[in-house]
């Protein structure tokens, strides 16, 4: 009778864990120079956001290796580049100031594939200055992406677009 009480409560704990692990929450993960080739097991859903420093006033600048990401595992969802802010003087120009490239990827899709950007000046033929380079594991189902609410947009919102003037418009067939 001992033996089949430790089976149930094994099964039982097993059960816990296994549900437990497929009906987390999304997370976000923040990497960083630091994190360079290391190796993510993340889920469907997941968002991993790269911050990298970067002066653009030297005209170097973060841009992703073509090749390096597979658009049915990684969806790109953002590109910024934020001025680090001079508590000193807040008058001062922004050209000669640090920053922050912030790429923004989502997992779609099970796989494997790598994040890979590199830090140079975009003229140049040269090899790039700095490299940052993490490879991901994703498990999950497509479906569990999809019913993300972070990526569902209010049905009534209306959808904004800009023309190549940088005028922003509604676009005609969003809901109004």
């Amino acid at each position: 009778m001992t033996f089949s009480r430790f089976m149930i409560r094994a099964f039982a704990a097993l059960l816990a864990v296994c549900l437990t692990s497929a009906c987390r929450s999304p997370q976000d993960i923040l990497l960083t120079e630091s994190d360079s080739g290391r190796t993510l097991d993340l889920r469907v859903g997941d968002t991993v956001v790269v911050a990298l420093n970067a002066n653009k006033t030297t005209g170097f600048d973060w841009y992703p290796r073509h090749g390096a990401g597979s658009v049915r595992i990684l969806a790109e969802k953002g590109d910024r580049y934020v001025v680090d802010p001079d508590p000193a003087d807040s008058r001062k120009p922004v050209a000669g100031r640090n920053g922050s490239h912030y790429f923004t990827y989502r997992v779609i899709g099970p796989g494997v594939c790598g994040i890979a950007l590199d830090y140079k000046r975009s003229w140049e033929k040269k090899d790039p200055t700095k490299t940052f380079e993490v490879m991901i594991r994703a498990t999950g189902t497509p479906e569990e992406a999809a019913s993300d609410p972070r990526e569902l947009p209010p049905e009534e919102q209306p959808v904004y677009m800009t023309d190549s003037k940088g005028n922003v418009t509604i676009r005609p067939d969003s809901p109004q």
